[in-house]
């Protein structure tokens, strides 16, 4: 079996089987064995003011988690702000990657489809620092210790039809996370970055 990675991904190509069949909304998918940590965003009619935005624009993230194994991802980018909902007890156990130690850097690849024409818009890579890494293999081993996707799920509808995205802001700390600049070549070896 190999091993499917997004990382054949191009902007301006056409994806057919994206998460959204209407309108807006992301979808995030984190420690899984057979896909890299992504976030992929919809949005109808993307404006070229909003493609710079999501490809150029500084980029925040933010966790709210519950006792309840509930959690609500939020990234940042310039005026834009997405509220995420996050359930790792979905994962079937074959494709659960159990996180690795703290030190490990977690990268996030970011994903922005047009629905309308569902063209690749943007593609970029943050690597998340150690306090978000904390908080999310900490929300991940509860949600996996719940162990029952459903109940995460109705917790997480919850939190969405509870509080507005303005009131998350207000409720979490966003943390810078910083954008790795990619190599043009997509044959999936580990780039050293020296500055």
């Amino acid at each position: 079996m190999t091993e499917q990675h997004h990382n054949h991904f191009h902007v301006g190509q056409i994806i057919e089987n994206h998460p959204f069949a209407a309108g807006d909304g992301a979808v995030l998918e984190m420690f899984r064995n057979d896909m890299t940590n992504v976030v992929f965003i919809g949005l109808e009619n993307i404006t070229e003011d909003e493609q710079q935005l999501l490809s150029q624009s500084g980029a925040e993230f933010g966790v709210l988690s519950t006792e309840n194994g509930g959690c609500l991802v939020v990234l940042k980018l310039g005026e834009l702000a997405f509220d995420i909902q996050f359930n790792a007890a979905v994962i079937p156990e074959e494709f659960f990657a159990q996180p690795a130690d703290e030190s490990t850097t977690l990268t996030l690849n970011m994903m922005a489809v047009d629905t309308r024409s569902n063209e690749m818009k943007v593609i970029r890579e943050f690597s998340l620092p150690a306090e978000i890494r904390q908080k999310m293999i900490a929300v991940v081993n509860k949600q996996r210790e719940i162990n029952d996707a459903m109940a995460v799920n109705a917790e997480n509808m919850h939190l969405l039809n509870t509080i507005s995205t303005e009131e998350l802001l207000k409720q979490i700390t966003l943390t810078q996370i910083q954008s790795v600049v990619a190599p043009s070549c997509s044959c999936g070896h580990d780039h050293h970055h020296h500055h």
